[in-house]
């Protein structure tokens, strides 16, 4: 079987598991909580954005520092996502 990504090698366990049924079911506990661990992922890094702009950083040098555009960085602080993910929650309904 295949390595999980890096930031993910304690989740390995699941795969492990001899019961099919067990390792199903973990496995698919662990899928339906992806959206709001990104949530959860986006949220820190967001802070980290904001601290370093507190800190006295222009969105270009938070950017620079970070591998990411000038605009890109903005987008972070602001809370703003882009791409397919941006798009396609446009179109699903708001949870409430």
């Amino acid at each position: 079987m295949t390595q999980p990504p890096s930031p993910f090698e304690n989740l390995k366990h699941l795969a492990e598991q001899d019961n099919p049924t067990n390792r199903a079911k973990d496995v698919g506990r662990v899928l339906e909580a992806i959206p709001a661990l990104q949530h959860w992922l986006r949220e820190v890094r967001q802070g980290a954005v904001v601290e370093m702009r507190a800190e006295g950083m222009s969105h270009a040098e938070v950017g620079k520092e970070l591998g990411l555009s000038r605009a890109r960085a903005q987008q972070i602080a602001e809370g703003r996502t882009t791409g397919k993910r941006a798009e396609a929650s446009k179109d699903r309904p708001e949870k409430g």
